[in-house]
């Protein structure tokens, strides 16, 4: 026994568990204190300088990257605005190309072969097979080697009809690109263009083709008095 009445053997558990619990304190300070160390910024090693520097190189390079951004977008409006303008522009001139004779053209439609023996084929039957064959929806005609557009005409001569100044005799071959069905049913319906060629005694040939192609083109003439309205006008 102690001076003071106690057991010394039950003072030796108590400081054990003691220090015990101040080691385990401790260790888990240390514990404590490692993970702040390895969770600090990775870059706290380096100098001011360095920083400095590597702050510019990723600013500067959030800048390009952005810049670069957006010049794609960019460059992906144009090239879609680009592209459509380009297409409507193709399309346009194609049509343009049709309407005006300037372009040969092929697809399904008629051939009509008519043999005016006697000459008596006059220019007012040639005018009334074209406006039978426009009213039934051809999109290119031509006559004999000679596109007919809008602004074609007919005219009789001595020598025979003239199509636009130019002379052409029997046979005379018509084709018309269109629905095939729709321009025969139309041309010979009963007093119709067929009908008309029929009267002055030609002969006719009439054929339904999957592919007809037209070849002849003109070329347009500068217009003397008209001028495209200007922007506001």
């Amino acid at each position: 026994m102690s001076p003071d009445g106690k057991d010394p053997r039950k003072r030796e558990p108590l400081r054990s568990r003691l220090l015990i619990a101040a080691l385990c304190v401790l260790l888990g300070f240390a514990i404590v204190a490692q993970v702040r160390h390895t969770q600090e910024d990775q870059f706290s090693s380096l100098r001011q300088d360095d920083l400095v520097r590597l702050l510019d190189e990723v600013t500067q390079r959030n800048e390009d990257l952005a810049d670069e951004g957006e010049q794609l977008r960019r460059d992906r409006s144009a090239l879609l605005s680009g592209s459509d303008a380009r297409a409507l522009a193709e399309d346009y001139a194609i049509l343009q190309g049709i309407l005006a004779g300037t372009e040969p053209v092929e697809g399904p439609g008629v051939v009509v072969t008519v043999r005016d023996v006697d000459g008596d084929v006059t220019a007012q039957i040639m005018v009334h097979m074209l406006e039978e064959l426009r009213n039934a929806g051809a999109e290119s005609v031509e006559l004999s080697g000679q596109r007919l557009t809008a602004s074609s005409a007919f005219e009789d001569s001595s020598l025979g009809v003239m199509v636009d100044g130019v002379l052409i005799s029997s046979p005379y071959e018509w084709r018309a690109i269109g629905n095939a069905q729709t321009l025969a049913v139309a041309l010979d319906i009963p007093g119709g263009a067929l009908a008309g060629f029929r009267n002055v005694g030609a002969t006719l040939d009439l054929q339904e083709r999957d592919l007809v192609q037209i070849t002849a083109i003109r070329t347009p003439q500068e217009p003397r008095f008209a001028t495209p309205v200007p922007e506001g006008g």
